[in-house]
């Protein structure tokens, strides 16, 4: 049985994150005091999550509405705990007494949703034309986990595009700062256009927009780190001479 289209985007994304994911646990485990790559991994970790739960039902359940509607419910989670991720970065940054008390309040209130979207599903619905899933979000949920994710995502970019304009005596910062801050921007294309999309071109667009912002973000996170480089930075020791 051929994929739907919307099944095929959701199935690449969820590749390129968990292929972002190794990359960076690899380097986590390089630079274990990096909080920031840390968060980085636990970001596209949920990510890969989200994305796994919202194609592999579509291939082993199809036409099992119910179960189409709970996994989005819990995908959807996965996505916020994903924004949760970034914006402890963004606390770090500016006030880390406050990253605990800020994730543990995030928590709860993407927990809220989830029981929320759980107890209204979603309701897909497959165009067989287009090849698109229209998921008639319950109206409510779709506004609280809108909501939850433009609070994390906008200041995202307000905070990392305007660190990078500040950091004009600091290239490295600037340009991972900017770049990330452009990724988490086309990260709010490819969502509104993931919930509004009506046509395959509309999709596609949205698709490209998706791939481009996980590759910018991670790009920006990789700058100029050479512990996500495919070979060991040896450092010079004056005290090694080779024999």
């Amino acid at each position: 049985m051929a994929l739907q289209f919307s099944t095929i985007i959701d199935l690449t994304n969820a590749g390129v994150c968990a292929y972002l994911v190794l990359r960076l646990h690899r380097a986590a485990n390089q630079d274990s005091s990096s909080q920031t790559v840390k968060n980085f991994l636990y970001t596209y970790g949920s990510l890969t999550a989200a994305y796994v739960l919202l194609f592999m039902p579509r291939i082993i359940a199809g036409d099992q509405t119910a179960i189409l509607g709970y996994s989005f419910a819990i995908g959807n989670f996965f996505f916020l705990l994903a924004c949760g991720f970034l914006g402890k970065i963004m606390v770090f940054f500016s006030k880390p007494a406050w990253v605990k008390r800020y994730f543990v309040t995030f928590l709860v209130l993407t927990g809220i949703g989830l029981v929320r979207s759980v107890y209204e599903p979603a309701r897909p619905v497959v165009d067989s034309t287009t090849g698109i899933t229209n998921w008639n979000v319950d109206l409510a949920s779709g506004i609280y986990f809108g909501i939850l994710m433009l609070a994390i995502l906008i200041p995202g970019v307000i905070f990392f595009i305007k660190r990078g304009i500040q950091a004009k005596d600091n290239h490295i910062v600037r340009v991972r700062s900017l770049t990330v801050g452009v990724g988490i921007l086309l990260m709010i294309f490819s969502a509104v256009i993931f919930y509004l999309a009506a046509s395959e071109t509309v999709a596609i667009i949205g698709d490209l927009f998706s791939i481009g912002a996980l590759l910018t973000v991670f790009l920006g996170v990789i700058y100029h780190r050479p512990q996500f480089l495919p070979y060991p930075v040896v450092q010079p020791n004056s005290n090694n001479q080779q024999k």
